[in-house]
């Protein structure tokens, strides 16, 4: 008789939560009481779901340019380019131009 009251019992919590997902109580069900209602909620779900993407991205990307403007990158980076500049053989990039004397007495007047 154990059993069959805890059977009984089960059964009653069973019906309940059967009686809890009826159309009018849930939200698993709300397509197919009203697909419009439907529609709307997950206009609304999608519209939230937008807005916390964009401020979690805003404030990642706030959080981001403030750790990289705390650090001193402009030394580093004008060191190197010095460096670079100095390395370069600018004779070969630009070439000096060498006149003859003869050419410079005819081009004066």
């Amino acid at each position: 008789m154990k059993k069959s009251a805890k059977l009984s019992q089960e059964l009653q919590k069973l019906n309940q939560t059967l009686d809890g997902l009826s159309l009018n109580k849930s939200r698993f069900f709300i397509y197919n009481a009203n697909p419009l209602k439907f529609a709307l909620y997950n206009f609304i779900a999608g519209i939230f779901h937008s807005l916390g993407s964009l401020f979690g991205t805003a404030v990642i990307a706030v959080l981001v340019i403030y750790f990289v403007s705390q650090i001193d990158l402009v030394n580093p980076v004008v060191n190197w380019f010095n460096q670079v500049m100095t390395r370069l053989d600018w004779n070969a990039i630009i070439p000096s131009v060498n006149l003859d004397e003869n050419l410079l007495q005819q081009v004066q007047p």
